[in-house]
This record gives C-alpha cells, sequence and structure tokens, in this order.
C-alpha cells in the first residue's frame, strides 16, 4: 500500500458525506497508519485536511484516512472491491 496519498471516487465520498449529516453508526474496514486491518464503527463527525491528506474523525476522535477506508457498511470503497469482507455477520 502507498503512502502517498490517492484522491477518493468523489461518488464515495458523497456516501460518506451523507453518513456523516444522517449522523448515523456505520460499519468501517480501513487500514491503519501501521498498515493493520482495522474493524470498527462510530458516528463520522467531520472531514478534514492534513498536509494534502483527506481525513475523517469519527465522533470518538479516531481520525481516518479517507484512502485507507476498505468497506462502509456493506460497500466496498473503490479500488478494494475484490478486497474480501471481513466483517462477521454473527
Amino acid at each position: 500500500m502507498s503512502t502517498d496519498y490517492q484522491p477518493i471516487d468523489c461518488h464515495f465520498y458523497d456516501e460518506l458525506e451523507a453518513a456523516a449529516t444522517q449522523r448515523r453508526r456505520v460499519d468501517l474496514q480501513y487500514f491503519n497508519d501501521l498498515r493493520q486491518l482495522c474493524l470498527g464503527s462510530g458516528v463520522i463527525d467531520t472531514f478534514f485536511i492534513r498536509e494534502k491528506v483527506e481525513f475523517m474523525r469519527l465522533k470518538s476522535g479516531e481520525e481516518i484516512r479517507l484512502d485507507h477506508i476498505i468497506r462502509i457498511d456493506d460497500k466496498p470503497a473503490p479500488g478494494y472491491a475484490d478486497y474480501p469482507d471481513f466483517s462477521c455477520a454473527c
């Protein structure tokens, strides 16, 4: 995985913004800064740019790079469509 920021698809960004506007809890799969797979959920609080990289901040305070998001709810992020779904339907 490249450390250079890759701008995300504008339609996917719109979906993230819609979830934030609706203040709904989303299930997330993403890579953290150590390139570890993370599973979590939360409510998107805001979006911001730091050093030319787009992030979202969850209400919990956690910050996630937008180009590291693999999946939100049951929708894969563009570029990760062939990536396995690690969510648990338990």
